[in-house]
């Protein structure tokens, strides 16, 4: 397994603090969350960044858990030579999904030992690792405005076995005003695509009860906010609340853009 490169991020910034990055969206953003890409792109252009999307098909997660290796290969060897292709243009790829970002660094590797496989892995960065990274190297712009509200941040299972916790709860502290009265650690019980099935439902929510307990349990007027899809449609299923992206809250302090937020439960 290819360890979280936060460090890699930052020496990246010592040498250049302005590039050009790659932007992976993944089916998610891609299809259903379409503000979250665009989220995505102004935080990075406000940063300086130039943002192309390069041709690219699902990661292949969905395909693995159901058993379809084959299919999960193919789209990973495409995948693997578009985004080699912008990585030896002088791009670094970044994913505002969880699920994406483990799946090319850590997964792409063990189903292909290629030099190219390698090289995507070793640029391919989450958003939040990303940002950390110029953060750490004195490049990120931190003009921030106030955020004044307290959010529960949900860890997505995919976030904690690439041990970047941490930079997206540094991230958050960085937006004068918020504050952070819980973090869930704990599963959502969505499971990936096994959430969804009938079989599974009420095992799902069972999983999910302590996370849901903690959101009713929250102050009035606070937000929920994750990085992964899934658990953003299990938390709303299993409470009625709006879960929101980390990166709305960004370019929401920003005041390059709005999320639409609030408890609805």
């Amino acid at each position: 397994s290819t360890p979280s490169n936060s460090s890699a991020a930052s020496d990246v910034y010592k040498r250049q603090s302005r590039g050009r990055v790659a932007y992976y969206a993944g089916c998610f953003a891609n299809y259903y969350e379409p503000e979250v890409s665009q989220a995505l792109v102004r935080v990075m252009e406000r940063n300086g960044f130039e943002v192309a999307v390069p041709d690219q098909k699902c990661c292949g997660l969905p395909m693995m858990a159901s058993k379809n290796v084959e299919g999960a290969r193919e789209n990973a060897e495409y995948n693997i030579a578009c985004l080699a292709s912008m990585v030896a243009g002088g791009y670094d790829v970044i994913t505002a999904c969880p699920s994406c970002s483990l799946m090319i660094k850590r997964e792409y590797p063990n189903l292909f030992d290629s030099d190219a496989a390698r090289l995507v892995s070793e640029h391919t960065y989450y958003v939040d690792e990303y940002l950390m990274g110029l953060y750490r190297s004195g490049a990120l712009d931190t003009a921030f405005g106030p955020i004044s509200t307290a959010v529960l941040y949900h860890v997505p299972c995919h976030l904690k076995v690439q041990d970047m916790v941490s930079d997206s709860l540094e991230l958050l502290r960085l937006i004068p005003g918020l504050s952070i009265e819980k973090v869930n650690t704990a599963c959502c019980g969505m499971g990936g695509y096994h959430g969804y099935r009938v079989a599974h439902s009420a095992l799902s929510m069972e999983i999910g009860a302590r996370l849901f307990g903690e959101i009713g349990s929250l102050s009035p007027g606070s937000r929920v906010v994750t990085g992964c899809a899934a658990c953003r449609l299990q938390i709303e299923a299993g409470t009625g609340v709006h879960a929101e992206h980390p990166m709305l809250l960004l370019q929401e302090a920003y005041g390059t853009g709005r999320a639409a937020h609030g408890r609805t439960g």
